[in-house]
C-alpha cells in the first residue's frame, strides 16, 4: 500500500520527463501538486492532464537560475492554494555534452548556474516556505559519483547537489525537515533521445549506439523509467522515511552500488 501524502508538493522542472513522472506519482499519492517550470505552457498542460484524471494540480512559472524568480515562488504558490508546502522536489536542471578536454567555459557556467546554484536557491526557498516536519528531495545523478568524460560539468553540478543535500539536511534537522536526494542512472525520456544523438556523434558512431552501449552496461539490463525515479522520491517524502535524512538513493539498475 502506498503512503498517503497530505498537503502541497512542489516539483521544479515538472513539466516533462522525470519531473512529470514525479508530479504524477505525488498527485496519485494524494498531494496537491504545483508544477514549477520555466516552460509554463508545458507545465500548464501537464497540470491540466493531471486535473483531467481527477488529481489536484496547478502550474506556476519558475526559473531556478534567477533569484528573483525563485523569491517569487512563494506568492505564486499562495495564489493557487492555501495549503502548506509539505513536500518539495528540486528536479529542474539542464545538461549539455562535450568532451572534457574541449568544454567551453560558457557551457560550464550554464550548467553549474542552473543545476548547482539553482538547486541551492531552490533549497533555500523551500526552507523558507515549508513548515517544521516537512520533506525535501533533490534530484542528483549517478554522474555525480563517477567520471563523466563527455559531460564533466554536468557530473560536477550533480556532485554539488549531493553535497548540498547533506549540508541542508544538517541545517534543517532542528526543524525536523528531512532533506534527501535521488540519483538516477539512464532513464528513458526525451532527454536521453537527445543525449544519444549527441554522444553518438561525439564518438563517431551511428545514432542509437550510445544508448545501446549504455543500457548494455546496466546490471539489471534495462533503462529506468520516470516511474522508477518517482517511486523513490515518493518514499523519501513519505512518513515511511521519517528517520532518513542526508541520504541518496541510487535508482540506476545497479550501475552504482555504495
Amino acid at each position: 500500500m502506498r503512503a498517503a501524502l497530505d498537503g502541497v508538493a512542489v516539483v521544479t522542472g515538472g513539466a516533462q520527463g522525470v519531473g512529470e513522472g514525479i508530479a504524477t506519482r505525488l498527485a496519485q499519492d494524494g498531494a496537491h501538486v504545483v508544477i514549477a517550470d520555466l516552460n509554463v505552457t508545458a507545465a500548464s498542460a501537464a497540470a491540466a492532464r493531471l486535473a483531467a484524471e481527477g488529481w489536484r494540480a496547478d502550474a506556476v512559472r519558475l526559473d531556478i537560475a534567477d533569484p528573483d524568480s525563485v523569491a517569487a515562488l512563494g506568492p505564486a504558490i499562495r495564489a493557487v492554494t492555501d495549503s502548506p508546502v509539505n513536500y518539495f522536489v528540486a528536479n529542474a536542471g539542464v545538461q549539455t555534452f562535450q568532451r572534457a578536454t574541449e568544454l567551453p567555459v560558457d557551457e560550464w557556467d550554464l550548467v553549474m548556474t542552473v543545476n548547482a546554484r539553482g538547486t541551492m536557491l531552490s533549497l533555500q526557498e523551500a526552507a523558507r516556505l515549508m513548515p517544521d516536519g516537512a520533506a525535501i528531495v533533490a534530484i542528483a545523478s549517478i554522474q555525480g559519483r563517477v567520471g563523466a568524460p563527455f559531460y564533466p560539468h554536468y557530473g560536477a553540478s550533480k556532485a554539488a547537489i549531493l553535497s548540498l543535500v547533506k549540508s541542508f539536511a544538517l541545517a534543517l534537522a532542528p526543524r525536523r525537515v528531512r532533506v534527501n536526494s535521488v540519483a538516477p542512472g539512464i532513464v528513458a525520456t526525451a532527454l536521453w533521445d537527445q543525449a544519444d544523438l549527441r554522444l553518438s556523434a561525439l564518438t563517431g558512431r551511428a545514432p542509437g549506439a550510445a544508448r545501446a552501449e549504455r543500457i548494455a552496461s546496466v546490471p539489471l539490463g534495462r533503462a529506468g523509467s520516470p516511474e522508477d525515479v518517482a517511486a523513490a522520491v515518493a518514499f523519501l517524502l513519505s512518513d515511511d522515511a521519517s528517520y532518513i535524512t542526508g541520504e541518496c538513493i541510487h535508482v540506476c539498475g545497479g550501475d552504482v552500488m555504495l
